[in-house]
């Protein structure tokens, strides 16, 4: 073989090895490198298009822009830049859609193109935010970039990110006004016809400057650094009752005239008889429905029969929560934590939305009365949601994991030790029996052993705040209903459970269970119909305290009033039918501690997505978890999603290398073969 052809061969070799083993790392780019973020390639004259999704606007601007044309709206589609945004432009190499601008024509400020940021001597960022018909119109973040005029460069006004930050950007310092960015918006942006509207009919727009409303043309609004304008199109007609309805074709002014019950197409705010039974409004029984239906002829129209005795329906709990909850519609009163230097005024917030098969309680945990924190001080605002079934059944599932209630042998769920059980009227969570260290709260509280693990007390109406500000209550509740009474000097810190609510009639409801059963307070009927305070049927076993909380308790049936869940099926005030409800109990039937003070376990059955076991699972902090109590449950911090999560972008340099074995060894290969060449050649 010749020297030539060796030399050849080897070259040929070699540069194949090269190739074969460049796959064995990947050069680093950044992705985001584009002409929004990085102002160098703009002096290298390379563009990088970011394919951002961009609002295209079809406005077709006119070859004779070239012109000082100073009809700036001419058609619907035509919104064009006029004479004072044009300038001369010496360079004789501009091109402007393909075609040579001689230097003795003026190119319209919209078209002239910078292919860098060298040699700038202006280069101001005026802030933009426009809005039609109440809808914000967004500014795409590469507006005025490589467009069909200025291919490869952009606009003297461009873009680099969509918050309404503009880049005015030229090689001598000019005059430039608003309709510049809508010239280049025709350019740049194609396809809609959003900003019609506003040059349509200018009467309606509304232009401000850093808050100031201008009396000008767009013409007039001159750009400068750091300013923010508002362009604002609106036309609305006046609407003065704020039905829909404009003023002008307003049937019922001052009413809503979409609210027509009988459909007579005469709205109600005007109508005489709204329900459309034939008995006018002043003299309706029952508004809204048919006053002549009375099959019981006991003088009450039969669908208000129940609701004007304060009867219920006990297969649909509903309209009942909707009644019964406080603190809606912002009924609430401002209250203050005992524990606290000032005024809190705290005020409790509950809303109640119905579905078909659930409702939804939202509520801010605070209470409708004056508190004490306790040591967990303070009480502050949270934000809770539950779902409980609107119509609850009895569980007669059975096989349930009695950790929690093991008296009720798996019969029925158990509520939580600790964390929330119950949802109060008042929107206050009710926890169960436990407190953070595992001892039973009330029974710790009321003397009977000695809490040595932590710090916990009881405070107004058998509650107290964890850490984190969570108020909720271990025992008690019925302070809901109860007001002290100021002619006789009376204030919060005079109540007390249960003589304070002793009125020798039944105790008002006073919560909800998951499962959707009331909780009623403590005193309620017997069976016999006589009103009498509820006893618990549970006691301490022999020679414990309630130091270990729930397993220091057993059930003894008919020792009190209650069942194994702390519940009964009877007459209530709102069902005087009957109803499976809870009660709320300070003693047992011997004058003992009354665990587990609410309930223990769900007599009836929390569907799949209800809440059974606890609305928040976080809101146990300092009760249920926390320092020197236990580890947090999922997605409670302590990892995972709070302060401190590692991050999960990866540096580029991280990403960008690549490591492939087979091209190494075929590199090793040809270079092997390569060495032996040169060998046999020498």
């Amino acid at each position: 073989m010749s020297n030539n052809t060796t030399a050849l061969l080897i070259g040929i070799i070699f540069l194949f090895g090269l190739f074969a083993g460049g796959g064995a790392v990947i050069l680093f780019s950044d992705n985001d490198s584009n002409i929004d973020n990085s102002e160098d390639d703009l002096n290298s004259g390379e563009i990088i298009d970011d394919n951002s999704s961009s609002q295209e606007i079809v406005n077709q601007t006119d070859d004779n822009n070239s012109t000082n044309s100073t009809e700036s709206n001419e058609t619907q589609s035509e919104i064009i830049d006029n004479g004072d945004n044009s300038t001369e432009n010496s360079d004789s190499d501009n091109e402007t859609n393909g075609s040579t601008v001689h230097s003795d024509e003026p190119i319209p400020l919209a078209q002239q193109c910078l292919d860098g940021h060298s040699n700038l001597e202006m280069h101001i960022h005026p802030w933009l935010k426009l809005t039609v018909r109440g809808s914000d119109i967004p500014i795409p973040s590469s507006m005025g970039i490589d467009t069909s005029v200025c291919p490869n460069a952009m606009h003297v006004l461009h873009t680099h990110d969509d918050t309404g930050k503009l880049h005015i950007e030229t090689y001598e310092p000019i005059t430039v006004n608003l309709s510049l960015f809508f010239a280049v918006w025709n350019i740049s942006e194609l396809g809609d016809s959003s900003f019609d509207p506003l040059f349509l009919d200018m009467d309606n727009v509304t232009i401000t400057i850093d808050g100031v409303e201008q009396t000008v043309g767009m013409e007039e609004v001159i750009f400068e650094d750091g300013i923010s304008i508002d362009v604002v199109f609106d036309d609305t007609l006046p609407d003065s009752d704020g039905d829909g309805v404009d003023d002008g074709s307003d049937v019922c002014e001052g009413h809503d005239d979409n609210t027509d019950w009988d459909n007579d197409g005469n709205p109600d705010g005007c109508d005489d008889d709204d329900d459309g039974d034939g008995v006018n409004d002043d003299n309706d029984q029952c508004p809204g429905f048919d006053d002549n239906i009375d099959s019981d002829g006991d003088g009450i129209p039969d669908d208000c029969d129940a609701v004007n005795g304060n009867v219920y329906d006990p297969s649909d709990l509903g309209l009942f929560w909707v009644d019964k909850f406080l603190c809606q519609n912002g009924t609430g009163v401002g209250i203050d934590d005992y524990n606290t230097s000032g005024d809190d005024n705290h005020v409790c917030e509950v809303t109640i939305t119905l579905e078909n098969e659930t409702v939804i309680i939202s509520s801010n945990g605070l209470p409708n009365h004056d508190l004490e924190s306790g040591p967990g001080c303070c009480a502050s605002s949270q934000s809770y949601t539950w779902t409980v079934p609107r119509s609850p059944t009895n569980d007669t599932t059975g096989g349930y994991n009695s950790a929690n209630c093991p008296e009720a042998n798996g019969d029925y769920r158990c509520a939580d030790d600790r964390g929330d059980i119950a949802i109060a009227i008042n929107g206050v969570p009710i926890f169960g029996p436990e407190d953070g260290p595992g001892g039973d709260a009330v029974a710790s509280n009321k003397g009977v052993y000695e809490e040595n693990r932590q710090h916990i007390w009881l405070g107004l109406c058998h509650g107290h705040s964890a850490q984190g500000g969570v108020y909720h209550y271990h025992a008690d509740a019925n302070c809901v209903h109860w007001h002290p009474n100021e002619t006789a000097n009376e204030g919060w810190k005079d109540y007390s459970f249960p003589s304070s609510t002793n009125t020798g009639e039944a105790s008002d409801v006073i919560g909800i269970a998951f499962d959707g059963y009331p909780i009623y307070g403590v005193f309620g009927d017997d069976g016999t119909g006589q009103i009498v305070e509820m006893k618990s049927s549970y006691r301490l076993k022999a020679g414990e305290t309630g130091y270990n909380g729930i397993d220091d308790y057993e059930y003894v049936a008919g020792l009190g009033h209650l069942d194994v869940c702390n519940g009964h099926y009877g007459p209530t005030p709102d069902f005087p039918q009957g109803i499976y409800h809870y009660h709320s109990t300070i003693e047992n039937g011997i004058g003992e501690m009354g665990f587990p003070y609410f309930l223990i376990c769900y007599h009836g059955e929390i569907p799949d997505g209800g809440d059974g076991g606890g609305g928040d699972p976080c809101a146990g902090y300092g009760e249920t978890w926390g320092p020197g109590i236990g580890p947090p449950p999922d997605g409670c911090g302590g990892g995972g999603g709070g302060p401190g999560q590692q991050s999960s972008e990866i540096s580029a340099l991280e990403q960008g290398f690549v490591f492939d074995w087979t091209n190494l060894v075929v590199l090793t290969i040809l270079s092997v073969i390569g060495l032996r060449l040169i060998r046999n050649r020498s």
